[in-house]
């Protein structure tokens, strides 16, 4: 079913282009070259780099010619109903309407003696986080993320569940430290410690009777206990790329880290300490969907199973759990199981020149790629390491995917799955059209290497998920 699944990455431009001409519901205005969309009670400009930026409906710019006297400008102004709030050096002045936006620029225009006018836009801060360890984390800046956590760094709403070796739930950068909030989940229907450090402060009382006690920092099903903190990197690795605690100047910025505030949620469930367990993997599966997890995170491979595969089938049908996983390490041309399941995003490895990197495994059933080299994120005993694998790729499209889910929540699994695919870039110099029925899509990256900025700004185009024809692309 993967296969022959036909979203691609060339509808990005194409959706964006039929959110602008073709839907109905949604109004749409050309003026002085440029294409303005009403979206809900905001009017969005998208400039020439593709961004969009919202336009600010009270304040315009116009310029006389140097023929208009001062006399003329106050009486087109006084005609227009507007109020002067500043004039420039250079001839530029600013005035506040309360009229509608573009009937006055229009009026403005049509005046002969105004050389130009202009709408404004609201535009943005591209936030730099203060992190200690930012500087060694080349990757962020290359995907779009700082551009993006202008628009969100990550609701709290949003829970990625990491399955995963354990989590070091009292990593100060990921748990609570000497700030006063912290990114790591806590089960709502359990009660909590008595000693937020020790599992065995709990009452003891399954007190959310779903058969598993004292689970409030989530479950370890490799020991089937509370324990959730395990005694491998790995899990806590992972989860540092997804939800470290960002610009709160202490080590690494997660992609869905918060700014200064708690952002993605990180549910922490054990699937083996030193190796995934296959017996587990899918009741850890369904722990996390019947949890509340809008994201399963995955970065193992397995021997393919029934109980997995009906896991996953039923975490991604029944509960619109976006599930991802690495693609694995092996160099080979297929991606390793689970991420080969259909329901399943299967996410390969890039390095620092944005090609494949030579250990991450490709093929057809890729979809998308991700940094994977020279990762530097949080470690046990409350410290940090630098890393590499599709390990490590693969929680980068699991936090975008929260991103996503923060500025949208009402995006289905589907629709996510496919603005992941469509906000990818072409990089790398691979042949993005080996197969004509999946235009956009490589052997090597699938569909690209994942843009954040790409991913957020289209989170808020809801639009684009209803333009005629989409709904019939199948996977």
């Amino acid at each position: 079913m993967k296969s022959s699944r036909k979203i691609r990455y060339l509808l990005f431009i194409a959706l964006l282009s039929a959110a602008f001409a073709v839907s109905a519901q949604q109004e749409q205005r050309t003026f002085a070259g440029k294409h303005y969309q009403l979206h809900g009670s905001e009017w969005l400009v998208r400039e020439a780099d593709g961004r969009f930026f919202r336009v600010d409906d009270q304040v315009i710019t116009v310029k006389f010619k140097p023929s208009v006297s001062a006399t003329e400008q106050v009486m087109l102004h006084r005609a227009l109903d507007v109020e002067v709030l500043r004039t420039a050096i250079t001839g530029y002045v600013d005035v506040r309407t309360s009229g509608d936006l573009f009937a006055v620029l229009e009026s403005y225009l049509a005046n002969g003696g105004v050389e130009s006018v202009e709408p404004n836009t609201i535009g943005e801060y591209h936030l730099i986080p203060d992190d200690a360890q930012y500087n060694q984390q080349w990757y962020p800046p290359l995907i779009g993320a700082e551009q993006a956590w202008d628009t969100t760094t990550g609701s709290s709403d949003v829970v990625i569940a990491v399955l995963d070796s354990g989590t070091e739930f009292n990593h100060a950068d990921l748990g609570m430290g000497a700030d006063d909030y912290q990114n790591v989940w806590l089960n709502p229907g359990e009660d909590a410690w008595s000693d937020p450090a020790n599992p065995g402060s709990g009452n003891g009382v399954d007190d959310d009777g779903n058969g598993l006690v004292d689970d409030w920092k989530g479950w370890n099903f490799g020991d089937g206990d509370n324990d959730s903190s395990g005694s491998f990197f790995h899990g806590t690795a992972v989860a540092g790329v997804v939800a470290a605690k960002t610009n709160n100047a202490l080590g690494v910025a997660g992609i869905g880290g918060g700014f200064g505030n708690a952002g993605l949620g990180l549910m922490i469930v054990g699937v083996g300490n030193n190796a995934p367990l296959g017996a587990v993997l899918d009741d850890a599966i369904l722990y996390a969907a019947e949890q509340g997890a809008r994201v399963i995170q995955l970065s193992l491979s397995v021997g393919q199973s029934g109980a997995i595969d009906a896991a996953l089938q039923t975490a991604y049908e029944d509960f619109g759990v976006l599930i991802v996983c690495s693609s694995g390490n092996g160099g080979t041309g297929a991606v390793s199981y689970p991420s080969s399941n259909p329901f399943v995003i299967a996410v390969g490895a890039t390095d620092q020149s944005d090609s494949k990197a030579g250990f991450s495994q490709f093929g057809t059933d890729l979809e998308i790629a991700a940094p994977g080299t020279s990762i530097r994120t949080t470690s046990l005993g409350n410290g940090y390491t630098t890393t590499q694998g599709t390990s490590f790729s693969s929680p980068i499209i699991s936090a975008v995917a929260g991103l996503v889910w923060s500025v949208n929540p009402a995006l289905t699994n589907e629709e996510v799955r496919t603005l992941l695919h469509m906000s990818g870039e072409q990089v790398g110099g691979y042949d993005y059209n080996h197969d004509p029925k999946r235009p956009g899509h490589s052997l090597e990256l699938g569909f690209g290497r994942i843009n954040v900025l790409n991913a957020v700004q289209m989170a808020g185009l809801q639009e684009v998920f209803h333009v005629d024809g989409f709904e019939s692309l199948q996977r």
